[in-house]
């Protein structure tokens, strides 16, 4: 191997199904493996997405899951604000010392792990949420700690805009500098994975598909979903709905959905390797959540010409604009409900909308995000 490649490393939990996990995934799928040796560090391994990093990267597991060792060393942090036992952990054998780049990939417990290392390498860290709004990630520091980690980075880098602006309001004593690098959108590969299955949208159905892509955890709100689509059964709207995606709220949200007697109406698909021809065959997309940094799947969806219709957070307000590349709503599923009966009765419009779907991911292209690391690196 070439003593002139840059040693990069990334520091990550385990590879579930979530956006942050599939965007780092594309990451590295691009990476120019003839210019740099890059290392993926995880707390633990596993989840879905971890059999598809590439074979050029090294991958070290932290601990052997979420074992006694990491919870020791995790409860002595937490508890008594003594980090020895991590610090050690990321300091120790299994990491050397002389990467170029260290790069934590996630808000909350790697950016607290890649703070820890005590080593000359320049620091960057990802932020892939709305953290003024929704501060999910808190509780994995103690008072000051979060603040302290961030300014030990070189670069703090914000997946959108409105994401930046977010941070920027919950920290503004962050002394490092900021960046906005979009995450990047495989156009070609989301075209290919959506044709590996030939079926194809019967445009003489009875029944809109409406579908939503995400993990069943909180800050995504399915039960809003459900709500929406009570909504839309009461209403005799001719829709159908779909989650694609899987979490700890599955039980109960399946739960909801009979108790609300939409077992006929809203389809729970747990979670699919290859979402795209779901995806491609849905007339519109969906999505409910109460926070998102900046949302693939709504690029996932234009790239296949599927019509958007999502709640107005951080980055879905700066991928659709002014609604001009979909419909922004309010948190609420009165407002969603709305949106979603406007287009089942004004199908003109919706193509409208389809069309300029198509056009607008072209500015988060795979080149042009990875140019943009590189210059970071």
């Amino acid at each position: 191997m070439s003593e002139n490649k840059k040693r990069v490393l990334f520091i990550y939990g385990p590879l579930g199904g979530g956006g942050a996990e599939r965007v780092l995934i594309d990451i590295l799928r691009n990476f120019d493996y003839a210019r740099f040796e890059v290392d993926l560090a995880v707390i633990c391994r596993g989840g879905a997405l971890m059999g598809e990093v590439p074979n050029q990267v090294n991958v070290i597991e932290l601990w052997r899951g979420y074992s006694w060792d990491y919870k020791a060393a995790f409860r002595l942090s937490k508890w008594f604000h003594c980090n020895l036992l991590l610090s050690r952990k990321m300091n120790g054998r299994k990491l050397r010392r002389d990467y170029d780049v260290e790069i934590s990939f996630l808000e909350g417990m790697p950016l607290k792990l890649g703070a820890l290392r005590t080593t000359a390498a320049r620091k960057i860290t990802w932020v892939h949420a709305d953290l003024d709004t929704h501060r999910y990630e808190e509780g994995q520091f103690f008072r000051g700690e979060e603040l302290a980690a961030y300014n030990k980075m070189d670069v703090v880098v914000n997946v959108s805009k409105d994401c930046e602006r977010a941070f920027v309001r919950r920290f503004p004593g962050c002394e490092s500098q900021l960046r906005v690098i979009y995450n990047p959108i495989d156009r070609d590969k989301i075209v290919r994975m959506a044709s590996e299955d030939k079926s194809e949208k019967n445009e003489n159905q009875e029944k809109l598909t409406v579908t939503t892509v995400g993990r069943l955890t909180p800050p995504k709100k399915p039960e809003r979903l459900l709500q929406v689509a009570k909504m839309a059964a009461e209403a005799d709207l001719p829709v159908r709905f779909t989650w694609i995606g899987d979490g700890e709220l599955r039980q109960s949200v399946e739960k909801m959905r009979d108790d609300m007697g939409l077992s006929e109406v809203v389809e729970l698909k747990g979670f699919c390797p290859n979402p795209f021809p779901l995806i491609r065959r849905a007339d519109i997309m969906m999505v409910t959540s109460d926070f998102e940094g900046f949302c693939l799947v709504i690029c996932e969806a234009m790239c296949l010409g599927v019509p958007v219709i999502s709640t107005r957070t951080a980055g879905p307000s700066e991928i659709l604009g002014d609604n001009e590349y979909g419909i922004l709503t309010e948190l609420t599923p009165e407002s969603l409900f709305e949106a979603l009966r406007h287009w089942v009765e004004n199908p003109e419009e919706r193509k409208v909308y389809t069309q300029k779907a198509l056009s607008r991911p072209d500015i988060f292209s795979v080149a042009s995000t990875m140019n943009q690391i590189y210059d970071l690196i």
